[in-house]
């Protein structure tokens, strides 16, 4: 009797390790693999929403909502903070599938994942500057419509962030005493990001530069544009002395006297 009962036992071990053993989603339909994911999404499981959409667009590539699984499927791996992977999801739609209806969101989808991985302003903006390009397009060809102005948003954020780098750069020379070198990057600065929050800093930066330099003709200059675009920036407001003439002058990068 009780070489039965193990004997039944181990059976039953058996057919639950080789049920335990079986493919997940094994036999079920498209439509229940489509289901099944599309709650798993909704209540955040996105681990469980990109196993079975993932499933779903391997073993029924035909299946009439395939691409929208595959979106969903980027998306849940962008939510999970696997950005690369999202990128590759959401670049395949809008290659394969430029006139799906969701190709335009996954074009959104590519700039918001380009985003996420934007670093902090002190380490490489590589990323960041990937980020804004893409963002940037996305704002052109959609412009006008919701999707083209939260690409906006985000290009500018992008923007801003590149601006704040450039300044930091420029700070980092001109603590230094190297104001040749801070000239540059804070001229660069306001060539490349102009309507930037970084942008009256650099100007004002500048304005000591030339202070320092004894260039009033150049001071002057970029007084007069700091007032004239920025008038009411914290910058434009702690100015001491207005500037010596009305006109705005091209802004011309110069070696300092004795060089």
């Amino acid at each position: 009797m009780l070489k039965r009962s193990i004997a039944a036992g181990a059976l039953v071990g058996l057919l639950g390790a080789a049920c335990s053993s079986a493919p997940p989603y094994s036999g079920w339909t498209p439509e229940q693999l489509y289901a099944h994911a599309q709650r798993a999404f909704e209540d955040g499981n996105w681990g469980e929403a990109r196993r079975a959409f993932e499933r779903l667009v391997l073993q029924f590539p035909l299946f009439e909502q395939a691409v929208d699984a595959r979106y969903y499927m980027a998306r849940s791996f962008h939510e999970d903070r696997d950005y690369i992977s999202a990128i590759a999801e959401f670049t395949r739609i809008v290659q394969v599938f430029p006139d799906h209806q969701l190709a335009a969101d996954a074009w959104m989808g590519l700039c918001a994942a380009y985003a996420a991985m934007s670093p902090h302003p002190q380490r490489d903006q590589a990323p960041t500057a990937q980020a804004r390009i893409n963002c940037r397009n996305v704002a052109n060809d959609l412009q006008g419509t919701p999707i083209g102005d939260s690409a906006a948003v985000l290009a500018r954020r992008m923007e801003d962030k590149l601006a704040e780098r450039a300044y930091g750069e420029g700070v980092h020379y001109y603590r230094n005493r190297l104001l040749e070198s801070a000239e540059l990057y804070f001229l660069s600065l306001l060539e490349f990001y102009p309507n930037t929050a970084s942008a009256p800093r650099a100007m004002a930066r500048l304005v000591q530069i030339y202070e320092r330099w004894g260039w009033d003709e150049q001071r002057d200059e970029m007084v007069t544009r700091l007032l004239q675009t920025f008038p009411d920036s914290p910058e434009a407001r702690a100015l001491d002395v207005p500037p010596a003439r009305d006109t705005l002058s091209p802004i011309r990068s110069r070696a300092p006297p004795g060089h």
